[in-house]
C-alpha cells in the first residue's frame, strides 16, 4: 500500500499533490475516485511534506509551492489544459492526455524544464502480484483492478532540481533497481543448440580446462519437448534434469533455461494463465534450475494484460513474482528482452517500471560490426534514457560467424560491460578455443581480468541499486556541460576506468584505430602507462590484444586474486591500485560486500568499507577504513614517471621500477612500459583497524 501524501488539493475532478520540491502529481478523478493504491508503475508517493497553498485567480485555482505553480482553469476538462508554471508564473508546460505515453528519460546534459511521466495505463496489482488466485477466490482478472484507469500525470522539474535529484525522485516514485546476485557479473555461455546433459557438461569442463572463468550455462529452447513451448523436459537430452543441475553446481556453474511462452486462457490475467505459468516454472525451479529467460523473440509469446502494458515488462513482473515466491530468501533474476530495443535497434522508450526487473538483452543480433557499435551505444544509453543498468548484447551476435578480429572485439567489450554473455544460433559457435591459440589466449585474458575486477563491478552494481547510477556511465553523467561527454561509444566502467571499445576493423597493418574523448583530469593508458590530460580528443591505435582503457589518476581500483567462478561477494584478499595524480585532490571509493545471493542486504546485512586517496603537494596519503573482518591487502601506489617516492606510514613499502605486476597483467604486454615507479605493500589488516600510508615523492 502506498503511503498517502500529507497535502492534497481537489479542484472539481482534478487532484494536485505536491510530492517533493521538484515533483507534483496532477490526477484526474477515475471511475472509482482518486487513486491512493500502489499501481504497476508507481510504488511510493509518501514523500516528505511540501508546503503548498491554494488560491484563486481569474477563472482558475492555483496550487503554489516555493518552486512551482499548478494552474487549474475552471474550463479544464480533467487534466487537459492544466498549466504548470515556474514560481514566477512562467508557463513551463500545458498538460494533455497525449503527454502521458512512454518516453525516454532526460539526459544530464539536456535537462528540460519539465518532464512528464504518465501512470498509463493505470493498473492496480493484486496483493499477490502476478501469482494465481487460490481456488475459490478466482475472478476474471485474478484480483487485479483494471477499472480505475484515468489520466494521472507526474510532473518533474529536472532543470531546476538537477539530474541527481530528478533521478532520486523518479526511483523513489517508481521503485529502485534491485541488487543482482554476484554470479550475474560472471561469464555466461549460451547457444541455441540441442545440448544433451553430457554435451553441456563437456562445454563447462572445457571452459575450466582453458581456465576461462564461467558462472552460468544457458540451455536454450531445445531442453523442452517440442523445442519451442511448454515446460515438459525433453528426457532424450536431459533424462534427469535435477542430476544435470546438481553436476553443474558441483562445477560452480548455475543453469538458466529459456522460455517461449504460448498463451493460455482468454487473456494475460486469467487464473488459468497465471496458474500455468506458476506451475510450469516452479516445476523446474524445484529441480534446482537457477534462472529463467523470458524470450519473446519467437512466433509465440505472452499476451499483454492491457493495452499499453507491453508483454516485455509484463513478463518481467510475472516471472519475477513467481521466482521470488518460490525462493523468498534469494534475489530473483529474470532475463528478458529490453522493452523498446528490438534485435539490436533502439526503437522506443522502455516502460517506466522496467528497471525493477533485471536483467535485459537486446534480442537476436548479427555478427557484424554495426551490431557491435549499436550494442555499445545501447548499453551506455540505456543507463540514462531508460535507467536500465544491465542491458547487454549477444556477445558475438546471434546470427552469423564472426571472423577472429570481430569475435575478439565483441569479447573485449563484454569483459568491460555489466553482463558478459556469449550467445549464438545453432549452426555457428562462440567457443574461444575454436579460433586458435592466440584468440583463446586474448579472450581468456580479458575474461580473467573481468573476474579480478569483480570487487569494482559489484560496488558499481550496488551504486546502481543505491542511486540509479549505471555501471556503464556515459561521461555526461560526470561532465554534463561538455557536449563531447555525451558520446555513447565510450564510457566509464565504475568510477575510474574509461573504456572505448574498438568498433571498426583494423587496417592492413593489423592495427585498429579510433578517436577517444579524454575527460577533464589525467588519464593513464592501461597498456602503455602514457598519461593524457583532458579534456581532449585523441587518436588511439590498438593491436588485437588491446582496447582503449584509461585509468583516472586520483582513482582507486579494487580487485581480487583470480577466480574461476564468482564465489561469494566477500574478498578476504584484496588488491588496491592507487593512481597518484599530479595535482592536489581527494578521492574516496567504497568496497561493497554481502553474501552475494540473498535478500538480507535489504535488512542491512552488508558491509561498506571506504578507501581514500589524498594528494596534497608532494605527500600522498592512502587510508583504508576499518572493516569487521581481517583482510590480506596488497596495496600498489602508482606514481607518475620520474617521481622518487619514499614511504613513511603504516609499514615500509617496497619501491619497484616495473617488477610489480600491473592491475592489467595477463591482458596485454604489461607492466606498462611508460609508467612511473610503483610502491607495493602486502600485509594483514586486522579486523576493526584502519590502515594509513603516507608517501613523500620528489618529482
Amino acid at each position: 500500500m502506498v503511503n498517502p501524501v500529507q497535502m492534497s488539493f481537489v479542484i472539481e475532478d482534478v487532484r494536485v499533490q505536491p510530492l517533493s520540491p521538484h515533483l507534483v502529481r496532477i490526477e484526474q478523478r477515475g471511475p472509482r475516485g482518486f487513486e491512493e493504491r500502489e499501481t504497476f508503475t508507481v510504488r511510493d508517493r509518501g514523500f516528505e511534506t511540501v508546503e503548498a497553498r491554494e488560491t484563486r485567480e481569474a477563472g482558475a485555482a492555483v496550487v503554489a509551492t516555493a518552486h512551482y505553480r499548478v494552474v487549474v482553469p475552471e474550463t479544464a476538462a480533467g487534466i487537459e489544459g492544466v498549466r504548470v508554471e515556474s514560481a514566477a508564473g512562467e508557463t513551463l508546460c500545458v498538460l494533455s492526455n497525449a503527454m502521458l505515453g512512454k518516453k525516454f528519460l532526460p539526459a544530464p546534459s539536456a535537462l528540460p524544464a519539465t518532464w512528464v511521466m504518465g501512470d498509463s495505463p493505470r493498473v492496480v496489482p493484486s496483493a499477490r502480484g502476478a501469482l494465481p488466485p487460490p481456488e475459490g477466490e478466482e475472478d476474471a482478472a485474478s484480483g487485479w483492478d483494471l477499472g480505475n484507469d484515468a489520466p494521472d500525470a507526474y510532473v518533474f522539474f529536472p532543470a531546476s532540481s538537477g539530474y541527481e535529484a530528478f533521478r532520486s525522485d523518479f526511483l523513489r516514485l517508481t521503485g529502485g533497481i534491485p541488487m543482482v546476485p554476484l554470479y550475474a557479473l560472471g561469464l555466461w555461455y549460451s547457444r541455441y543448440y540441442p545440448y544433451s546433459e553430457q554435451g553441456a557438461l563437456d562445454v563447462i569442463d572445457r571452459f575450466r580446462r582453458a581456465q576461462i572463468p564461467l558462472d552460468v550455462f544457458v540451455a536454450d529452447t531445445d531442453w523442452r519437448v517440442g523445442a519451442s513451448c511448454g515446460y515438459r523436459i525433453n528426457e532424450e537430452l536431459f533424462p534427469d534434469m535435477a542430476r544435470f543441475v546438481r553436476l553443474a553446481h558441483e562445477r560452480q556453474v548455475r543453469v538458466m533455461l529459456n522460455d517461449h511462452p504460448e498463451p493460455k486462457g482468454k487473456h494475460a490475467l486469467a487464473p488459468e494463465e497465471l496458474r500455468f505459468r506458476k506451475e510450469g516454472l516452479v516445476s523446474l525451479l524445484a529441480l534446482g534450475v537457477d534462472l529463467w529467460w523470458f524470450d519473446r523473440n519467437w512466433h509465440t509469446h505472452l499476451q499483454s494484460p492491457v493495452r499499453g502494458l507491453d508483454k516485455e515488462v509484463w513478463g518481467m513482473r510475472l516471472y519475477r513474482d513467481i521466482t521470488k515466491e518460490f525462493r523468498p530468501g534469494q534475489r530473483p533474476l529474470i532475463m528478458s528482452n529490453v522493452d523498446g530495443i528490438n534485435n539490436g535497434r533502439m526503437d522506443s522508450p522502455s516502460h517506466p517500471a522496467a528497471h525493477r526487473f533485471p536483467i535485459w538483452w537486446t534480442g537476436d543480433t548479427c555478427a557484424e560490426w554495426c551490431y557491435l557499435r549499436w550494442g555499445v551505444a545501447n548499453g551506455v544509453d540505456s543507463g540514462i534514457v531508460s535507467m536500465l543498468p544491465f542491458v547487454h548484447e549477444d556477445l558475438g551476435g546471434h546470427h552469423g560467424q564472426p571472423d577472429p578480429e570481430l569475435y575478439v572485439r565483441f569479447m573485449q567489450f563484454g569483459a568491460f560491460s555489466p553482463v558478459a554473455r556469449l550467445h549464438c544460433t545453432t549452426k555457428v559457435h562462440r567457443y574461444p578455443w575454436e579460433y586458435g591459440k592466440d584468440v583463446e589466449r586474448i579472450v581468456g585474458e580479458f575474461f580473467r581480468l573481468r573476474y579480478r575486477l569483480l570487487p569494482m563491478l559489484y560496488a558499481a552494481a550496488f551504486e546502481a541499486h543505491r542511486s540509479g547510477t549505471p555501471l556503464m556511465r556515459r561521461c555526461d553523467l560526470e561532465w554534463p556541460g561538455i557536449p563531447e561527454a555525451a558520446d555513447s561509444t565510450q564510457y566509464l566502467l565504475g568510477d575510474d576506468l574509461l573504456v572505448a571499445p574498438i568498433l571498426e576493423p583494423a587496417g592492413r597493418n593489423g592495427i585498429a584505430e579510433r578517436m577517444v574523448w579524454i575527460p577533464p583530469g589525467e588519464w593513464q593508458e592501461a597498456w602503455t602507462g602514457h598519461v593524457h590530460r583532458g579534456p581532449a580528443a585523441i587518436g588511439v591505435k590498438c593491436a588485437l590484444g588491446e582496447i582503449p582503457v584509461f585509468v583516472r589518476l586520483g582513482g582507486l581500483v579494487l580487485s581480487a586474486p583470480q577466480r574461476q567462478s564468482s564465489g561469494t561477494a566477500a574478498w578476504p584478499e584484496l588488491v588496491v591500485d592507487a593512481f597518484v595524480p599530479s595535482q592536489d585532490q581527494v578521492q574516496t571509493r567504497r568496497l561493497y560486500e554481502d553474501d552475494g545471493i540473498s535478500m538480507d542486504y535489504e535488512r542491512g546485512a552488508c558491509e561498506l568499507t571506504e578507501f581514500m586517496l589524498r594528494q596534497e603537494g608532494a605527500v600522498t596519503e592512502i587510508r583504508m577504513a576499518p572493516a569487521s573482518k581481517a583482510r590480506r591487502v596488497t596495496l600498489r601506489i602508482h606514481f607518475p614517471k620520474g617521481a622518487r617516492p619514499a614511504a613513511d606510514g603504516y609499514a615500509v613499502l617496497e619501491h619497484s621500477e616495473g617488477r610489480v605486476p600491473s592491475l592489467f597483467s595477463g591482458a596485454g604486454s604489461l607492466p606498462p612500459c611508460g609508467a612511473g615507479p610503483i610502491l607495493e605493500w602486502q600485509g594483514e589488516i586486522e579486523a576493526s583497524k584502519a590502515a594509513e600510508f603516507r608517501v613523500v615523492a620528489a618529482r
